[in-house]
Formats: C-alpha cells, sequence, structure tokens
C-alpha cells in the first residue's frame, strides 16, 4: 500500500514520491540527519513505495564512499536497525559506484549542462557537446532526452526537421533554466527537476531512470 510522503525539503513538501533516485534520498538523509541518528528503516518511511534494497545499496554505497558511517544499533538486540550519522556533507548527492569510489557525472547531466551553455542546438550537436573522455552521449540519446524536455515544456524549437536531411533545433527557454541539478527523465516519462524538488507534468509513482552501476 503506498505510503504518503511527509518529506519536506525546502519548506514544501515533495509532491510526487521520487524512491529510487540518489539526489531524493540523499535529501531524505540529510533532512533525518539534522535530527540525529538514522536508519535506512526511517528513510523508507519518508516515501510512498518502499523499495528498501535500493535504499540500501546506496547506503551502502555511501559507507564506502565516506559520506556516511555506522554510529551503532537503535536498540542493543540482535537484529535491531543500524544507525547513521552523516560524516562528510555535501548539497548534492554523492553519485557513488558500488566500491564507494565517485561516479562520473551522469549523461543528463552533461546533456543538461550543455544545454545551459549552447544558445541552440540540434541533438546531434548537443550529443557531440556533452560527450566527454569518460562518458560518449549516444545521438539516440541525446534524441531522447531533448525530446522528453520538449514535452515537459523546457525546449523551445526554432527550427523544424526538414525533408533535405537538417535536424530540429532547440534552445532552452529561459523561464525553464531552473538551475544546474539536471532534469531527470523518469521511467513513467515524466521530468523531475531537482531544483524545484518537483515532477513537471502529472504527479505520480516514478523511479529515476538511471542507475548507478
Amino acid at each position: 500500500m503506498a505510503k504518503q510522503s511527509s518529506l519536506i525539503v525546502d519548506r514544501t513538501i515533495l509532491p510526487v514520491p521520487i524512491v529510487t533516485g540518489q539526489d531524493a534520498i540523499w535529501q531524505i538523509i540529510r533532512l533525518l540527519d539534522k535530527k540525529g541518528p538514522w536508519s535506512i528503516s526511517d528513510i523508507d518511511g519518508e516515501t510512498r513505495v518502499a523499495v528498501v534494497a535500493t535504499i540500501a545499496e546506496y547506503v551502502r554505497r555511501l559507507v564506502a564512499g565516506g559520506f556516511v558511517e555506522a554510529v551503532g544499533e537503535r536498540a542493543a538486540k540482535i537484529g535491531a536497525p543500524a544507525l547513521y550519522r552523516i560524516k562528510k556533507h555535501s548539497a548534492d548527492a554523492p553519485r557513488l559506484r558500488r566500491d564507494g569510489s565517485v561516479a562520473p557525472p551522469s549523461g543528463q547531466a552533461q546533456m543538461w549542462r550543455a544545454m545551459r551553455a549552447l544558445r541552440q542546438f540540434t541533438y546531434a550537436e548537443l550529443a557531440y557537446k556533452a560527450s566527454t573522455d569518460d562518458l560518449s552521449i549516444a545521438n539516440v540519446t541525446a534524441k531522447t532526452y531533448v525530446q522528453r524536455l520538449a514535452d515537459a515544456g523546457y525546449l523551445q524549437m526554432v527550427a523544424p526537421a526538414n525533408n533535405a536531411g537538417g535536424l530540429a533545433i532547440w534552445r532552452l527557454r529561459r523561464s525553464m533554466n531552473t538551475g544546474p541539478l539536471a532534469p531527470q527523465v523518469l521511467r513513467t516519462r515524466f521530468i523531475f527537476d531537482p531544483n524545484r524538488k518537483a515532477v513537471v507534468g502529472e504527479s505520480t509513482v516514478a523511479e529515476n531512470e538511471e542507475a548507478i552501476r
């Protein structure tokens, strides 16, 4: 059964149960940590849908990366939940591999950064501009991200595609340049904007499409 979220971020209630994205989990951890030690079940209690394994995996990576440390148990008995505290504070969610090493920015983060820097672009130009030595962005990936953001109202078409092979030209709407964090395409195909901490589109149960390997 879905649980109602009581998560409050920057004095606003998070309007959708984002439960698997590291950004949302980290914000929950930061809020819980202000009150003292917390457990994985405490994080789960702040979401509408329980995805405990995903939460536990991210906490494990945070421990391995030195961002979080175990500080004991809630009760002195076998099976009591482990308690944690933040060891290394960060406003942004640490993006970590399984061994705790820092992972490169996601493809969506790289494309969003490129969009904010470019005056206008095609999806092919965006893929080229957003690619790095660590992560190459495929044209089809850029095309999908552009279409999702266009559908959500982030992008304005400057010129349509044409029969001569010319690609559609886009630009980021000034009013939708919401901040440095990339709007995240969700599996429901809605957009989660971590700058506004809101879903752009109809609110629904959603998961972050990009998993950290």
